[in-house]
């Protein structure tokens, strides 16, 4: 039974590895693909006078993308977290005013951008490896103290949970703590988009839970598929980052503009 046990978790593990063997270019397609999702989403949200459901249930595709692509890399080089969580920061920091022209008066002054998460997060691991239990304990406290300003517009705590887990989920070497990330990621992934289930369960459901969970999971297939092109990286390292604060400043610009 016990040797039935280990050979279980070990399968498990293998197939998780396989099916997260994110090459180069995989991982440039699934940026594209969340950009995609996240213009579709801003644009839906944003620009339209009625905005589409269906619009809606393609940007739940962008933020998990996102975040496994972050945790894919993050702890690498672990002895690198601390500078990892510096630029993560200065460029959260940096976007944070084109994120509020865009978003002027459809969010209020004090939500945070979505680079906050992976600052935060990147912060309560660096300190971690330096620090151990009082680093953990820190990072939490910190994460604590951005959950309100994150609600708003940038998954709160869903969000940060799901992108801590799923860091340790990928990089820890522990079947049991793996399983609990695991687990704790995938519940946070349910989570992300479930506000008003209680009162309209079918439309959240259709329009916000299943995308999430599902259409991430349909786009890591498609782009990890032998068919899917080349394996090497096509696109230049800072692209996202680049592409998040230009496209920002965009629709800031093109809102001033409608609106006078």
């Amino acid at each position: 039974m016990t040797q039935f046990l280990s050979s279980t978790k070990i399968s498990l593990i293998s197939r998780m590895h396989r099916w997260l063997a994110i090459s180069p270019g995989a991982a440039d397609r699934l940026k594209l693909t969340a950009l995609a999702a996240m213009l579709a989403d801003h644009v839906n949200t944003l620009l339209l006078t009625h905005p589409r459901p269906e619009l809606y249930a393609l940007g739940r595709l962008a933020f998990p993308l996102f975040v496994l692509i972050w945790a894919r890399n993050v702890m690498l080089r672990p002895e690198r977290l601390q500078l990892r969580a510096n630029r993560m920061w200065l460029r959260a920091v940096v976007t944070q005013p084109a994120f509020s022209l865009a978003f002027r008066g459809h969010d209020p002054w004090y939500a945070l951008n979505i680079l906050f998460v992976f600052a935060g997060v990147t912060q309560l691991l660096a300190w971690h490896h330096r620090y151990r239990l009082a680093g953990m304990t820190g990072g939490i406290l910190l994460l604590a103290l951005m959950t309100w300003p994150l609600s708003v517009a940038s998954y709160g705590v869903p969000g940060l949970v799901l992108a801590l887990a799923l860091a340790i989920f990928l990089h820890n070497t522990s079947f049991r703590h793996r399983l609990t990330a695991g687990a704790a990621a995938f519940i946070a992934l349910l989570a992300l988009n479930s506000q008003h289930f209680l009162t309209i369960p079918v439309t959240v459901a259709v329009l916000a839970i299943l995308p999430t969970v599902l259409l991430p999971a349909a786009a890591v297939s498609m782009a990890t598929s032998p068919a899917a092109g080349t394996e090497n990286r096509f696109m230049p390292a800072s692209f996202f980052y680049v592409a998040y604060i230009i496209h920002l400043m965009v629709f800031g610009l093109v809102r001033l503009y409608l609106q006078s």
